[in-house]
C-alpha cells in the first residue's frame, strides 16, 4: 500500500489492485468533518478521478463508534455558516458525479452529513453495530447537501418520510430493508467485504464503469426513450475504444485484459 496525498485527518491507502482506501481520522471528534478535513477529502476525490492508478475508491472512517457524525458543529463560521461543502459537496463526495465507483463501508454511526455521504456512495457496506440518520431537524437545519434528495429517489416515501421527519437512526439492518444499504456485516469482517467488492470491480474496464455510472445517474432523469439512445450512443463509442477492443480480443484468446482506460 502507499499513500495518496493523505493528510492527518484524512488517511489514504493506495493498494496495487487500484483500490484507493479514504478513512477520515478524526474518532475524537467521532470524525465530524471541519473546513480543514473537507477540503483535505476534495483534493483527494479530484486527484483520484485523475489518476489512472485508481479504479475504485473506498470511503470509511476510524475506529468502531462513528463512520461520521456530519458537520462538525463546533467549528461553524462566526455567523453560523457552513464551513465544510466544498465545490462537489460536503467532504468533496455529496455534490460529485465520480466516474469511478465508490463504495461507503460504514464502521459506525453516519449522522447528517456523514449519511450523506454514505448514500452519494454507490455501493454501502455497514457494519452491524452501525446506525443512520439524517438528524438535522434536531439542530435546526436540514440534511440539504443530498441526503433529502437521495432519500426521496432511493427509498419508498413512507420509509423516507418516517426517518426524515423523525429524524431518527436506523440500525444496519432496517437501513438494508428500506434500500440503502447493500451488505450488512459483523464489525471484524466491514473492511473485508468492501474490499472484496472494491477489487472485484477494479477487475472490470475503466471506461465501462464510467459509462455505466453515467447512464444510471441519467436514465432516472430521462424518458425510457432517451436513455436507451443515450446507452446505445455510449455504445456505439466505447465499442471503437482500446478498452472495447481489447475485452473482446482477451475474451476469445483466453486472457486477462489489459485495460488502458481510453
Amino acid at each position: 500500500m502507499a499513500d495518496f496525498h493523505g493528510t492527518q485527518e484524512v488517511v489514504t491507502d493506495l493498494r496495487e489492485d487500484g483500490v484507493l482506501i479514504m478513512r477520515i481520522n478524526r474518532p475524537e471528534k467521532r470524525n465530524a468533518i471541519n473546513a480543514v478535513t473537507s477540503a483535505a477529502m476534495e483534493d483527494i476525490m479530484n486527484k483520484a478521478e485523475k489518476d489512472k492508478r485508481v479504479r475504485v475508491i473506498v470511503v470509511t472512517g476510524t475506529g468502531e463508534k462513528a463512520f461520521c457524525a456530519g458537520e462538525d458543529l463546533s467549528e461553524l463560521s462566526s455567523g453560523g455558516e457552513c464551513m465544510t461543502v466544498t465545490d462537489h459537496g460536503f467532504g468533496g463526495i455529496t455534490d460529485r458525479l465520480c466516474p469511478k465507483p465508490t463504495i461507503c463501508a460504514v464502521n459506525g454511526v453516519a449522522a447528517g452529513g456523514g449519511m450523506e455521504i454514505a448514500v452519494s456512495c454507490d455501493i454501502v457496506v455497514a457494519a452491524e453495530h452501525a446506525r443512520f440518520g439524517l438528524t438535522e431537524p434536531k439542530v435546526g437545519l436540514i440534511a440539504s447537501t443530498g441526503g433529502l434528495v437521495r432519500m426521496a429517489r432511493d427509498v419508498p416515501r413512507k420509509a423516507a418520510m418516517d426517518m426524515l421527519l423523525t429524524a431518527r437512526l436506523v440500525h444496519a439492518d432496517e437501513a438494508k430493508e428500506i434500500g440503502f444499504v447493500n451488505y450488512v456485516v459483523p464489525a471484524e469482517e466491514l473492511m473485508d467485504k468492501a474490499l472484496e467488492i472494491a477489487s472485484t470491480i477494479a477487475k472490470n474496464a475503466p471506461l465501462s464503469l464510467k459509462f455505466t455510472k453515467q447512464i444510471v445517474h441519467a436514465a432516472s432523469q430521462m424518458s425510457e426513450e432517451d436513455a436507451m439512445r443515450y446507452c446505445d450512443a455510449a455504445y456505439r463509442f466505447i465499442e471503437k475504444t482500446e478498452d472495447g477492443i481489447e475485452g473482446p480480443a482477451a475474451f476469445v484468446e483466453k486472457r486477462t485484459p489489459n485495460w488502458q482506460g481510453k
